[in-house]
């Protein structure tokens, strides 16, 4: 078997037909919505409830979440009801709200015959859809989240769980420009789906996949201000942008907005068709990303020292933590440490904590099992949320811990990460030219990694601005010395 057959098959690449589709992707405008489990009756009665309020000049608002495929997802649907002259607003729930994305208090804002369409959240906000039905708002949910056994009323729900929100909405706002007798130029809003996809961590497989390798192109010939802006800010060359400076560079400063301030000044440097707004915008996100890196050390290293090694799950907590910084800590310290991890950061009454997980054990599950000791919840298997009384914390942690419980310590053993063996006289241009091909690299489809044995270290010395990085002279069999 052969390097490109082990990786292929790593990525449960087994046929010939999945082979040609994952080096062939098809255009994302060609996927079919039963691909991607989208309802194709919702889809309809979606676009005729937005195509009837665009004809009669109805107010329309996009409620978006605050991170950055919330923020992503937001401006693409803005966008393109923007472009059918729509009476289109966004709004975005601050983060320090009680209940994360759509609420009853967000839909007060919102008078009686307004549409809303939410975008990354909603799937199962039944208390906020009721009040709106009550209210006189029509509401359309489009979302990714795991939903609950049925889906909050609403006039119509478009959902599938293969998709990150912004490919939610991409691809409803794809087919309501198919569907409008206006002819439409410009934009598509891929790029921004592209944003949103790659840094909500969803598989880079199947459609995502199409909507990343073709979202790049995009972003790599995007007129847009902002974009172009915010990757010279990142001293990234936009023409020759990956999927990693997406999401380890890009990405972290729209999420930042959200974390820590205001995240529709993300949403408008997205948007905005004006050069000089674009790069003051640049620099507030700027700011607020090095105080994000700033602070997020500082709550790690405090994390640190308060985990315990030694049990299945550890849960740390202060009231020092800021809630928009937890979600980081967690992921680090699951990095570290190699087991379900929960942040809390406290409050007065009330306390937001994020959960970070492993593939043994299901975040989302445990929470919900969780049941009335929390007041909130959300999120994926892997990354989920809560928010509850601060007086009910010593029981979530105990139910959480007694769950964590059942975890073996071979579900606590971190994986082999690499791909397969190599020795480095099999490493050459042409090898590196296939490897090219599994491009666009992240999650679900990560770059190949492989283990070299019986490679000796000549020297070593910091390379890079921030000295960060290592150049190495390697010796090997049968080779000379190589620099890697």
């Amino acid at each position: 078997m052969t390097v490109i057959d082990i990786l292929l098959k790593k990525r449960g690449l087994t046929t010939a037909k999945a082979v040609a589709d994952f080096f062939s992707p098809v255009s994302p405008e060609k996927i079919g919505l039963k691909q991607l489990g989208i309802d194709p009756k919702m889809i309809a009665a979606a676009i005729k409830l937005i195509s009837e309020a665009i004809k009669i000049g109805r107010p329309i608002y996009i409620y978006g979440d605050f991170d950055a495929d919330g923020i992503s997802a937001t401006a693409v649907l803005w966008e393109a009801l923007h472009r059918l002259k729509a009476k289109v607003m966004p709004y975005i729930s601050p983060r320090n709200e009680s209940v994360r994305g759509l609420s009853v208090k967000g839909l007060s804002s919102f008078k009686a015959k307004s549409l809303v369409i939410t975008v990354d959240n909603g799937i199962t906000s039944f208390e906020a859809a009721e009040s709106a039905q009550k209210a006189g708002i029509d509401l359309i949910i489009t979302d990714h989240h795991q939903p609950k056994d049925n889906f909050p009323p609403a006039a119509a729900v478009v959902h599938t769980t293969q998709l990150a929100g912004a490919g939610v909405a991409w691809f409803l706002a794809n087919h309501l420009r198919g569907e409008s007798s206006s002819h439409l130029e410009g934009e598509t809003g891929l790029d921004l789906a592209t944003i949103g996809t790659i840094a909500d961590m969803v598989p880079l497989l199947g459609a995502n996949r199409s909507l990343v390798k073709f979202g790049l192109i995009k972003l790599q010939t995007s007129p847009r201000p902002g974009l172009k802006a915010l990757a010279q800010a990142a001293v990234i060359d936009l023409a020759k942008i990956t999927s990693h400076q997406v999401s380890f560079t890009l990405a972290p400063r729209l999420n930042a907005m959200g974390r820590l301030a205001d995240s529709l000044d993300a949403l408008r440097l997205l948007c905005t068709t004006d050069q000089k707004r674009a790069e003051s915008l640049t620099i507030k996100l700027n700011e607020v990303n090095q105080l994000r890196q700033d602070q997020t050390l500082a709550m790690f290293t405090d994390a640190r020292q308060k985990a315990r090694e030694k049990s299945q799950l550890i849960f740390v907590q202060s009231p020092d933590y800021h809630e928009g910084l937890v979600g980081l800590v967690a992921g680090r310290l699951v990095e570290e440490f190699h087991r379900p991890v929960v942040v809390a950061a406290l409050g007065p009454h009330h306390v937001k904590a994020s959960m970070r997980s492993l593939k043994s054990f299901d975040a989302i599950k445990a929470i919900r099992d969780l049941g009335d000791l929390v007041l909130e919840r959300g999120g994926h298997p892997m990354a989920a949320g809560f928010t509850a009384e601060a007086k009910n914390l010593p029981k979530i942690k105990t139910q959480l811990e007694a769950a964590a419980a059942k975890l073996t310590a071979q579900d606590l053993q971190p994986e082999a990460a690499y791909d397969c063996e190599l020795s480095l006289d099999q490493v050459n241009w042409d090898l590196f030219k296939e490897l090219e091909k599994f491009q666009p690299f992240g999650f679900g489809n990560p770059a190949p990694l492989f283990l070299a044995k019986k490679v000796k270290l000549l020297s070593f010395y910091p390379v890079g601005q921030d000295s960060k990085h290592l150049k190495l002279a390697l010796q090997v069999p049968n080779l000379k010395s190589i620099t890697a």
